[in-house]
């Protein structure tokens, strides 16, 4: 069972490496995946549920980061050369990837039936 200060916490760690991401942010980004998911903010919520819920939180979140950084520029002045206008679309790939992985993690997390094929016929 996992609460939104661990979930968000443990969001947090995923964007250690990026700067200017709070723990403000990533309870905003948890708690968005919480509602979405049918889930209320004091809500307990299961282990098995709490990772895809953080992949969708994951996700969002970078597409927050991703619409932050749109503005940024190219710039160059003789020899300095500064380009930063990438770093929007790399986040934007990010967000689409995890956003697969928790279409998988979701779809694999649900019950499924198969039906065997008969042996006694073609």
């Amino acid at each position: 069972m996992a609460t939104l200060a661990e979930m968000s916490e443990r969001l947090l760690k995923r964007f250690k490496g990026v700067p200017n991401i709070t723990l403000e942010d990533t309870t905003d980004w948890t708690e968005d995946a919480l509602l979405s998911h049918g889930y209320s903010v004091a809500d307990n919520v299961p282990s098995n549920v709490s990772n895809y819920l953080l992949l969708y939180a994951q996700s969002q979140g970078a597409h927050q980061i991703a619409i932050a950084t749109a503005h940024y520029f190219t710039y160059s002045d003789g020899e300095e050369q500064v380009d930063k206008s990438m770093i929007s679309e790399q986040y934007r790939k990010l967000a689409a990837d995890l956003r697969n992985q928790y279409e998988q993690t979701k779809a694999s997390s649900g019950s499924s039936f198969k039906v065997m094929r008969r042996i006694d016929r073609p």
